[in-house]
């Protein structure tokens, strides 16, 4: 008696619902057994890019004989160092070569040299075939930001850049 009492009920309440609301739902039968079987005629869709892209600084090519005689010529020049910005442009850089302790030499595409202290526990010989790095949103490589990767593994922090000035 309950069940032909709730039969009537739900009769009647499916009645009293306008066409309108009936209109605002579309009820199909899916191939996709995952799809909802009632929905509205508004359909979403979400589409997600991810787009990677690293970027290689390369050292500079050199045969291992020279490395002794290259390192001495670096080393007799004296350099001036002079502050900078926090960022570079990526885009501007060109190569790299390990310089004195904890630093890293790039050289842009201009023929500036720029110095970058690596962060703790950073040592510049690690990055002796080269750095990597992923680029940013903005296309900077910015100090307390972004890190240097070397092919040994290494990752490294940048503390600051300086503009380095032949004396």
């Amino acid at each position: 008696m309950r069940i032909v009492f709730a039969i009537i009920l739900l009769a009647a309440g499916l009645t009293t619902v306008s066409q309108k609301a009936w209109a605002d739902f579309n009820v199909d039968m899916a191939h996709n057994p995952f799809a909802p079987l009632v929905r509205l005629n508004t359909e979403f869709d979400q589409v997600r890019i991810d787009q990677r892209i690293i970027i290689r600084l390369p050292s500079p090519a050199s045969a291992p004989a020279a490395v002794g005689a290259q390192r001495q010529s670096v080393a007799k020049l004296q350099y001036k160092e002079k502050k900078i910005g926090k960022c570079l442009w990526v885009d501007r850089l060109g190569g790299s070569r390990p310089g004195p302790d904890r630093t890293l030499d790039l050289l842009t595409r201009d023929g500036i040299l720029i110095r970058a202290y690596l962060g703790d526990g950073c040592l510049a010989r690690e990055f002796y075939a080269g750095a990597y790095m992923e680029r940013s949103y903005d296309g900077k490589l910015c100090v307390d930001r972004d890190l240097l990767h070397a092919r040994t593994g290494a990752k490294c922090a940048i503390d600051k850049f300086r503009l380095l000035i032949p004396r």
